[in-house]
């Protein structure tokens, strides 16, 4: 893809992320600073015949980005804390369970402290972004600027990021840790020798 091509592409996804629905061709000739809506057709020609995005001649609007796949971005300590890459590392593509990102992201399993939960070093977890977690519930979770996956258990005692493997310890949550939680566990998904599934960013 041509820096040019790019720059189409970001302004179209910005646009449908802000409005909902994808740009007139006059709206990405604005947006793009182009004088001429010709030059933004050809464009869309070249960057549909790539595959990098499709269109509808007969519908107003007409442009969809394909989808990409659920980002994975990075690893995530099944074991003690460790700093998280949350640079995108590929895409997961899941067409068959009809799962769209939604916000959605994977991370890959380095660890096996929660073992007794069937999540194994090298596994991919799904998680749901969301500020707030049940008790009970698997997570991600980031402490003092470290990121662990762990079950979230909150009791008279306090707050604990709990293992599923008698070989590690709680993580007790004080007063003042630098504490967040990134999201549930939505699924987790074990590769198999030759899958495809991955695609490298």
């Amino acid at each position: 893809m041509t820096d040019r091509q790019q720059k189409f592409i970001k302004f179209i996804e910005s646009f449908i992320r802000d409005n909902g629905y994808s740009p007139s061709i006059r709206e990405i000739a604005k947006g793009m600073g182009l004088s001429s809506t010709a030059s933004v057709k050809k464009m869309l020609d070249r960057l549909a015949d790539s595959g990098l995005l499709n269109r509808s001649g007969n519908i107003a609007r007409g442009i969809e980005i394909p989808e990409k796949g659920i980002p994975v971005i990075g690893r995530i300590k099944a074991g003690v804390p460790v700093e998280a890459a949350e640079n995108v590392e590929g895409y997961m593509k899941l067409d068959r369970l009809t799962i769209r990102s939604g916000g959605h992201f994977f991370l890959k399993v380095d660890g096996d402290s929660m073992k007794e939960e069937a999540i194994v070093d090298g596994d991919y977890v799904l998680i749901k972004p969301s500020p707030v977690i049940s008790n009970g519930q698997i997570g991600a979770f980031r402490i003092n600027g470290e990121v662990t996956l762990k079950t979230f258990r909150q009791n008279a005692e306090g707050v604990y990021l709990m293992p599923a493997n008698e070989e590690f310890e709680p993580i007790p949550v004080g007063e003042y840790d630098d504490f967040e939680v990134i999201g549930h566990l939505k699924m987790v998904l074990r590769m198999t020798e030759g899958s495809d599934a991955f695609e490298p960013a």
